[in-house]
């Protein structure tokens, strides 16, 4: 038997040091290719949603670890890595996606970058802890942060760094956010003053409209916001969840439609937690207890429902926030599955 003696085994450590150092494990894809492939609705229905795949936390970014980093894992175990708990709602800025996760003690907003492959956690803006973070919002280079516990919203910049505290004004429960980008203002959902509210780009306060009631313009827990301004002429779409209907609305909060009521036929509602618009004007109505989104024109027509109770990819369990980007990905936040679900929309012209 061949003994190695002690400068030899050392020299061997130093071999397998170096020859790590200069390894690096390769980053495998955030999402699967081949699960695009599933689409809503099915055949022979031309697709206008195709399934992405989902995010569970920091784990869901494979990122790329150098050799130092997995000797570290070798020898001392690998490092804990951030978990979704309680997601309830996503906002993207390019391949940045934040996700607010309200997970009692320890709430936060995870930053997940997609292109750099790395995670980071924001805990606190302006000096303080988060509470409740319900809903954010992306206002060109700013993060919007709606702490309902708090009754404040944060405007802070990419990294949750700096900003100022948006409160008063009649804020009581801030529960949803939506950005209008070509008016520079954040329209503010508060779900227990049943009114909306507007902000300009400083955080000053506008113009608020609702009040609580069943007609139009009114509100019961609103608890979802998505704003329309593809023509110029902003739209305001709210998930008026206790009278168990989706309101759309003139940006100063003239109603022009209500859509759906209490049931659980197609076309009706549970319980309307969000709302979303693509960018064919289509709006998304994601229902907490039918555990679906359904979508609709701008005359409240129904057009296509995805989703059912369930674990598997298309299926919620309580969900909580849906929000469209700029590159047609649909994000569902699966708050009990502890996932986000992206899916893409399918503009009719591009569709297969």
């Amino acid at each position: 038997m061949k003994v190695v003696s002690k400068p030899a085994m050392g020299g061997l450590i130093l071999s397998m040091l170096v020859a790590l150092a200069g390894c690096q494990t390769p980053d495998r894809a955030i999402f699967s290719a081949g699960a695009a492939a599933r689409v809503w609705p099915a055949a022979p229905d031309a697709p206008r949603i195709a399934y992405v795949g989902e995010l569970t936390g920091e784990d869901s970014l494979h990122a790329r670890r150098d050799g130092f980093e997995a000797l570290g894992e070798i020898l001392t175990g690998p490092r804990p890595k951030a978990r979704f708990v309680t997601p309830m709602a996503v906002a993207v800025a390019g391949e940045r996606v934040y996700v607010a996760d309200p997970a009692g003690d320890a709430s936060v907003v995870h930053v997940l970058d997609m292109k750099q492959r790395t995670y980071a956690a924001i805990r606190e803006v302006t000096g303080t802890p988060l509470q409740w973070p319900v809903d954010l919002a992306v206002c060109d280079n700013r993060l919007a942060i709606a702490d309902a516990d708090r009754a404040t919203v944060f405007l802070v910049d990419l990294n949750g760094a700096g900003g100022r505290a948006i409160t008063g004004n009649g804020l009581t429960r801030p529960v949803s956010l939506a950005w209008d980008a070509r008016a520079n203002q954040l329209f503010v959902a508060d779900a227990g003053a049943g009114a909306v509210f507007v902000f300009d780009a400083n955080g000053r306060f506008v113009r608020r409209f609702g009040t609580v009631g069943a007609g139009e313009g009114e509100f019961h827990a609103p608890v979802g916001i998505a704003v329309d301004a593809r023509d110029g002429a902003a739209r305001v779409v709210v998930a008026d969840s206790l009278n168990f209907r989706a309101q759309l609305l003139s940006a100063d909060g003239a109603s022009l439609r209500c859509i759906g009521s209490k049931g659980d036929a197609a076309g009706s509602f549970a319980l309307p937690r969000d709302v979303a618009v693509d960018r064919d004007g289509n709006l998304y109505v994601l229902d907490n207890q039918l555990e679906c989104v359904q979508v609709f024109d701008q005359q409240g027509q129904l057009l296509m429902a995805l989703g059912q109770e369930g674990r598997a990819a298309g299926e919620f369990w309580l969900p909580s926030g849906i929000t469209i980007d700029d590159q047609d990905r649909i994000w569902i936040a699966d708050t009990y599955n502890r996932r986000v679900q992206v899916f893409r929309y399918l503009p009719q012209e591009a569709a297969p």
